[in-house]
């Protein structure tokens, strides 16, 4: 979604200082962000309802410096530093860690492509988010757990990324990331690869991400213990490999959206892969009223997620928006109905779902701005 930036020149930056200049046309900073707060009823927390203030649903709340400098011949020095952060609390997503979504410095050329160094993203958040409900319904629609990383949940550290050029429509990338020093820092190694293709109406993408060392928590972030054996506690995943496809097509004021998406773990002796299906549909109504439907499937051995999303949201300006949204999630097969961010872990015994309701669901109604 496009990000509405006040721009600032480089030097009053540089000294702390708002400035109202004008940005030179070859080099400039530009501070941007999202502010989105709302209230939130859950039918089905451990057994009971809940009303609940919080922020970042429709999209995660942050703010942001994005630089470039033109070094001539075409070529251009590129930054960004972004902050994720908690409105209702005022402090920071990840405690102790200043720019906890992007930290990194690149080089681009038109010709040749863009290369970045740094705390980034893979190729499921550039390629296929686009496809996602999530993208534009939010956090109660993401895949279970965001294991895909459609949501943006991997900030990779240490990482070095090459993306090509676009090329008739198509672009192309690689990303690898050096091991953390500390797990709680970050992953272990990380190898990732992208395509996507655009022309029209038509957009397609692919990616694929493996990542070694990763600390999950399944109980909390999709209400499962992975494999029936494992204890209801955070673990640390020897690899985790995603695969992923999708694509779009545009037919008036119609937005027709397909994603699947593959996620492989390997958590000590036990294995196995988490397929997902999906398909959305967005309906621009008016010009400031957008309609969204969507569901998706996914199935991890015998347990089993569904969720349906429906969102109306309305623009009050090019920078503001109100929005409301139903969720229905349901879970079988040992799983919790547990939403992405949406409350406390359940209870497991043996691996399996002992709470009450196999279903739950999350309405919203809220107010998001952007700068």
């Amino acid at each position: 979604m496009k990000k509405f930036a006040l721009s600032l020149s480089a030097s009053a930056v540089l000294a702390l200082s708002v400035s109202s200049q004008v940005a030179h046309a070859q080099s400039s900073v530009t501070l941007y962000g999202i502010i989105d707060a709302g209230i939130t009823y859950f039918s089905n927390v451990n057994g009971h309802s809940n009303f609940v203030a919080n922020d970042g649903s429709i999209q995660s709340n942050r703010w942001g410096l994005r630089g470039v400098e033109d070094i001539g011949g075409g070529t251009r020095v590129v930054f960004v530093l972004e902050n994720g952060f908690n409105l209702y609390s005022g402090t920071m997503v990840q405690s102790g860690v200043l720019f906890s979504r992007q930290a990194w410095l690149g080089i681009e050329n038109s010709t040749y492509g863009r290369f970045t160094l740094g705390k980034q993203y893979d190729f499921f958040w550039d390629n296929l988010t686009q496809f996602a409900m999530g993208q534009v319904a939010g956090q109660y629609s993401w895949h279970p757990g965001d294991f895909d990383h459609l949501a943006g949940t991997l900030h990779i550290n240490n990482a070095i990324k090459y993306t090509s050029p676009n090329y008739l429509g198509l672009q192309a990338g690689a990303l690898y990331a050096f091991p953390s020093q500390s797990v709680s820092a970050g992953t272990g190694r990380v190898i990732a690869f992208g395509l996507r293709y655009s022309n029209g109406p038509l957009n397609l993408g692919a990616a694929y991400t493996d990542t070694h060392d990763l600390g999950l928590n399944g109980p909390s972030q999709a209400g499962t213990t992975f494999f029936p054996n494992l204890p209801a506690t955070p673990v640390l995943a020897s690899s985790v490999s995603s695969f992923g496809v999708g694509g779009s097509y545009r037919f008036g004021r119609s937005l027709t959206r397909l994603l699947f998406t593959d996620t492989h773990f390997r958590i000590g002796h036990d294995n196995g892969s988490m397929p997902t299906y999906e398909v959305n549909e967005v309906f621009q109504l008016t010009p400031a009223t957008t309609l969204m439907g969507g569901y998706w499937y996914s199935k991890l051995g015998s347990q089993k997620w569904q969720n349906g999303t429906l969102l109306l949201d309305y623009a009050l300006s090019k920078r503001t928006d109100v929005y409301t949204s139903a969720t229905y999630l349901r879970a079988s097969g040992g799983a919790a109905p547990v939403f992405l961010g949406g409350g406390a872990a359940p209870v497991f015994a043996n691996g399996v779902y002992v709470g009450t309701g196999q279903s739950s669901t999350a309405v919203r109604v809220g107010l998001r701005t952007l700068f």
